[in-house]
């Protein structure tokens, strides 16, 4: 009984050892599986932290490129605004000397011609009778707009005196009062015709003007005229019809056809509404002091 008991001790003994090695086993892996999870998730995160690194490196390149691309850019308008300015100031050099007198081809001994700088305004009337009443109210308007121009350029002023009736002798190439009534001694006569008045008027023609009367021993220009296509400026924007306008007034103010465009004499009527440099400095050369003159000639 006593071996028994003590082989039962013994067995019992070690089955506990066995139960303690049963429940021992699956530690083991237990804990080497988890050092294995671990030892994976820091690889993982290592390479996380090295495509972030190439990402932002590349993201600096692409910023670094575009940053390039801007600088050339705008190096390239910089450039491009240069050589605009260049070009400009060389279309205002030539513009600056691109005038002429209206006499000096024709009539030389009349070159250089000019109104004078009297306080006195210039009067000036116009013929709106082949216009309607609403084109008439709106062309004396643009009329008025485009001696202005002249008037900021010259010194020069100029007052309107009323519409009138003129009689326009084609032959002669001037204006008179159809009442009789004696012209002012300076005064600007202004009147929109009919193309079939005129022979010299048609296709590409809209427009003649110039001056009609000049002292000849000052060269001083007391009066002169323009007339106007009235189905061109009837169916012309403002713009057109103010260019128009104040192209033929400068004939008036004694300048010649220009060869820039940047001039107003420049002889294709278009969206030009600006006096150019020729133009102020032409008719500022031919300006005269405010004198008496002897005895007018008139064209």
């Amino acid at each position: 009984m006593t071996r028994t008991a003590t082989t039962r001790r013994i067995a019992a003994a070690l089955g506990a050892v066995a139960a303690v090695a049963l429940l021992a086993t699956p530690l083991a892996p237990a804990s080497s599986a988890s050092a294995g999870t671990d030892s994976s998730a820091y690889a993982m995160s290592a390479k996380a932290r090295s495509s972030e690194s190439k990402a932002a490196a590349a993201r600096a390149k692409a910023a670094e490129a575009k940053a390039a691309i801007a600088k050339a850019r705008a190096k390239a308008a910089a450039d491009q605004a240069a050589q605009v300015a260049v070009v400009q100031a060389a279309q205002v050099a030539a513009a600056s000397t691109d005038f002429s007198s209206i006499f000096a081809d024709q009539m030389p001994a009349f070159d250089n011609s000019g109104w004078a700088t009297c306080a006195a305004p210039i009067p000036w009337s116009v013929d709106v009778s082949n216009l309607d009443p609403a084109h008439a109210e709106t062309q004396v308007a643009n009329l008025q707009w485009a001696l202005d121009q002249w008037a900021q350029t010259t010194g020069l002023a100029f007052q309107y005196a009323g519409p009138a009736e003129f009689i326009y002798d084609d032959a002669t190439f001037t204006l008179t009062r159809e009442d009789g009534t004696p012209a002012p001694e300076r005064h600007i006569y202004l009147s929109f015709v009919n193309d079939e008045e005129s022979a010299r008027l048609g296709g590409g023609t809209v427009g003649l003007g110039g001056p009609s009367q000049v002292w000849q021993n000052t060269h001083e220009i007391t009066a002169g005229f323009a007339i106007f296509r009235t189905d061109h400026v009837e169916r012309a924007s403002q713009v057109e019809d103010r260019s128009l306008f104040l192209h033929e007034l400068g004939h008036v103010m004694g300048l010649a056809h220009a060869q820039e465009t940047l001039n107003i004499m420049y002889p294709v009527v278009s969206d030009h509404t600006e006096v150019g440099p020729g133009d102020a400095a032409g008719v500022r050369s031919m300006l005269k002091p405010c004198a008496e003159a002897a005895e007018p000639q008139t064209f």
